[in-house]
């Protein structure tokens, strides 16, 4: 057994006491005592050193190591004092025998930084990094007899760094403009996105007061931010306005957390603001056809109630009363449809009066016009106005009989453009005579003509045949009283 304490100086330690106590007689070194005085004085070197040491030494690279390096290989120790390389090393043999023998053989330094290696120490097969030092340890005649291998396991730092660089690249691409500030509102980190979304360049902003973000109106707002940043507390995501490098406002999304430095100093704020002018514009528009359509359903409603009021109200029979109504109804209902296919925008005038005039043979009109289209309640009430004469003409006029012929033509007014004329005239038909008391059709196209087209009509009872002439303007607006017929 080895004397370790006449052979080289006494270290404390686990190491210490195993190589004191170790058999190297039985070993490629030999006894301690015959080791050259070189190696026995890296091994006094390596014992004390905090950092992680192993000697692989003589040809077959017997290991000795420091109490540092022992957790670097876990399950391995203490098999592998004493023992060829080879054996505790087989799974990175093929990695690590070539920068051994290259040391060896040649006497240079291998330096390298988060070099991986694989190894299995105990916790299952691994990808590890090492930043390592492989350094020759000659003997008196300069040869080369041990390879002195300083290794810091940086496994833990090159992953960090990994999600560093990860967590980098996502907020540099996010779409969401990323930025921090200390606390003095000085910009410190400018993203892609901020760029996008507020169009300064990042050398164009970083060192600059985030102010120039901020509308004047809103700088309170900013100091309120910092003041809770300072005191630890995270800025729920509010919405808010900033100022474009053009000029222009944009409302945003914005949130905004502390920036902790490692002594927990809080050194600033990162904010992440998302444009929300899209979605804003969108709820304002959403408001808008709200409203639009609220007061569209309103009119349809009213004007439902007062086709029903009128047909029921003074009808003595219920059955023809409830087929009149029906119709009236379908006809409305075909104006919608019209409104529905121009996106409730408007429709064209002659689709309206095929639609109205489509349940009678066409061979009983001569109809004619330009191209005009027709407001939305303009559209429903030349619909409703066209089925009343058509009825009417269908039970007492021009298309109760075979030789009756109905003219329809429509033409802009020759003296104002933003207005139309519209001519219903029957011919053919039987002899007309004047009505003793106004009926619920002529009450109905008056109340649609003053009301829904704002324009006028006149109906005269010729005997050759009934006329309508209507002139209102081409455009006009979802009135509140626009039910009243």
């Amino acid at each position: 057994m080895l004397d370790y304490a006449a052979a080289a100086p006494v270290r404390s330690g686990e190491m210490a006491a195993l190589i004191r106590g170790y058999d190297w007689a039985g070993t490629s070194l030999g006894p301690m005592s015959a080791w050259p005085v070189h190696l026995r004085c890296a091994v006094d070197i390596i014992l004390p050193a905090r950092a992680q040491i192993v000697m692989f030494c003589g040809p077959e690279f017997v290991a000795v190591y420091n109490d540092a390096y022992v957790p670097t290989i876990g399950t391995k120790h203490p098999a592998a004092l004493g023992r060829p390389a080879r054996e505790n090393w087989g799974e990175l043999w093929d990695d690590l025998e070539p920068l051994l023998r290259r040391v060896l053989e040649t006497g240079e330094t291998i330096v390298a930084k988060n070099r991986p290696f694989y190894i299995e120490r105990g916790r299952g097969p691994e990808t590890v990094y090492f930043d390592i030092s492989y350094s020759p340890v000659p003997d008196e005649a300069g040869h080369v007899i041990a390879v002195l291998c300083v290794v810091d396991e940086t496994t833990d730092r090159v992953g960090y760094e990994a999600d560093l660089q990860r967590l980098a690249s996502i907020i540099s691409s996010s779409e969401d403009a990323i930025l921090g500030i200390d606390l003095d509102m000085v910009v410190t980190d400018w993203n892609d996105g901020a760029e996008h979304l507020y169009g300064y360049a990042a050398e164009e902003i970083m060192g600059k007061s985030v102010t120039v973000l901020i509308p004047g109106d809103r700088l309170d707002e900013e100091k309120c931010i910092i003041d809770r940043i300072k005191a630890g507390h995270r800025v729920e995501p509010h919405e808010t306005v900033r100022r474009h490098k053009s000029g222009r406002l944009v409302e945003v999304s914005l949130s905004v957390s502390p920036i902790v430095a490692p002594d927990g100093r809080i050194v600033g704020a990162s904010k992440i603001a998302r444009d929300i002018t899209a979605r804003k514009d969108a709820e304002r528009v959403q408001g808008v056809l709200v409203a639009e359509l609220n007061h569209r359903v309103k009119n349809v409603l009213a004007t439902v109630l007062a086709i029903a009021r009128q047909t029921f109200g003074s009808a003595t029979d219920i059955e023809p009363a409830k087929a009149t109504f029906d119709a009236r109804l379908q006809n409305f209902a075909k104006a919608h449809d019209l409104l529905t296919h121009g996106n409730w925008e408007s429709a064209s005038l002659a689709k309206v009066v095929e639609e109205a005039l489509s349940p009678y043979s066409g061979s009983h009109f001569d109809i004619d016009g330009p191209d005009l289209n027709l407001p939305p309640k303009g559209v429903v009430a030349i619909a409703l106005i066209l089925h009343e004469l058509a009825t009417n003409a269908a039970k007492y006029g021009a298309l109760s009989v075979q030789s009756g012929r109905v003219s329809l033509n429509w033409m802009t007014d020759p003296t104002d453009s933003t207005r139309f004329r519209l001519c219903w005239r029957e011919s053919g038909g039987p002899e007309v005579a004047s009505p003793l008391r106004r009926g619920f059709g002529s009450r109905l196209i008056e109340g649609l003509a003053s009301g829904q087209l704002q324009g006028s009509v006149e109906i005269r009872y010729d005997p050759a045949g009934v006329r309508c002439d209507i002139h209102a303007p081409l455009a006009s607006n979802w009135l509140d009283d626009d039910h009243h017929l």
